[in-house]
């Protein structure tokens, strides 16, 4: 037993590391110690599968054979939806569609057997992060749950619903696919059954260089996707959070690279959000400096904190997967 727990603590990636995740995998011991015995494999797994990063198609479309993999050999079967607990999908500036995950030529047959596969699992983890672009196979896999359970006459006013995500990050850049999701049945029930939603900033995009250099700490300014958003559809939010890098001055832009930051996180109430519109604010006075860790309450609506931990945000439009992963989005 001992020797099992030795293994557990091995097995348990390393998201904090300085390193890009593209360049060290961060499951690289966990995936090692799978190798050496079924017995090791099972014990390990589930430290493997807690938290899972699926950045590209490659990773998507490994993920889905892995599945498959249980399905056809009893041996190695461990049910992954019952480890799962976290999974993030996509990177910025990518888009995981059905197409590129597929990339046959059999195309309907893959598909559905696919869907089959991974919506299942995908759906099970109450933590669900996709960037924005990648927004296509959630939707998918929302459809593939909805229409099989449809098939065997459920009456969702009266069962549990085909899914148990209640917690949605959607990183990267906006797009206009809020409709494609409020305003179908199985879209509408999924942002219904959404308690905690979190998205990001990319300061870069929202200030000025010069600005972010001389010294000055700015008001927050909420994005502008947030006034047309259908909060309403988001009938069960308790919390909405925009997570920011915390830059401290002076900043020099050139030692950005070399810094390590915590991760600023401004929260709003769900009851804000959903109701009048001209209610919701479109910028947020700065809060008081404050320490890591701490948090600094404003009233029922807002609040804000800083993350205990550092990360080294080399990259910072891709490194928000790294920030999520630590938990520093949370």
């Amino acid at each position: 037993e001992l020797i099992f727990h030795i293994l557990r603590i091995a097995a348990i990636p390393t998201f904090t590391q300085t390193d890009r995740y593209a360049t060290q995998n961060p499951y690289s011991m966990a995936l090692a110690l799978c190798r050496v015995s079924k017995d090791v494999r099972r014990v390990v797994l589930p430290e493997l599968l807690h938290t899972i990063l699926l950045p590209q198609s490659a990773n998507v479309r490994a993920f889905v054979r892995s599945l498959d993999i249980q399905n056809r050999y009893p041996s190695l079967r461990v049910e992954y939806a019952d480890h799962i607990r976290r999974i993030w999908i996509g990177e910025y500036g990518g888009n995981i569609t059905h197409s590129e995950l597929l990339n046959t030529s059999n195309y309907a047959p893959a598909r559905k057997f696919a869907l089959s596969l991974l919506a299942p699992v995908l759906l099970a983890a109450p933590s669900l992060a996709l960037t924005w672009s990648s927004l296509d196979l959630l939707l998918d896999c929302l459809e593939h749950v909805w229409n099989s359970h449809a098939d065997m006459n459920v009456n969702y006013e009266h069962s549990a619903l085909p899914w148990k995500t209640r917690s949605l990050t959607l990183s990267g850049c906006v797009t206009d696919q809020w409709p494609l999701l409020a305003d179908t049945p199985q879209g509408s029930a999924f942002l219904a059954s959404i308690s905690h939603f979190t998205s990001n900033i990319n300061i870069f995009d929202h200030l000025p260089l010069n600005l972010l250099t001389q010294g000055s700490y700015l008001d927050y300014t909420l994005p502008l996707w947030m006034s047309v958003a259908p909060w309403a559809s988001f009938r069960n939010l308790q919390t909405f959070s925009l997570a920011y890098p915390h830059i401290k001055h002076p900043f020099k832009l050139w030692e950005f690279s070399r810094q390590e930051l915590e991760v600023e996180l401004l929260t709003l109430s769900g009851s804000l959000l959903r109701g009048p519109r001209n209610l919701i604010p479109s910028e947020i006075k700065r809060f008081p400096e404050i320490e890591p860790g701490m948090e600094c309450i404003r009233s029922d609506d807002i609040r804000f904190k800083i993350s205990r931990s550092r990360i080294h945000l080399l990259y910072l439009r891709e490194d928000w997967e790294k920030a999520w992963a630590c938990g520093l989005c949370e």
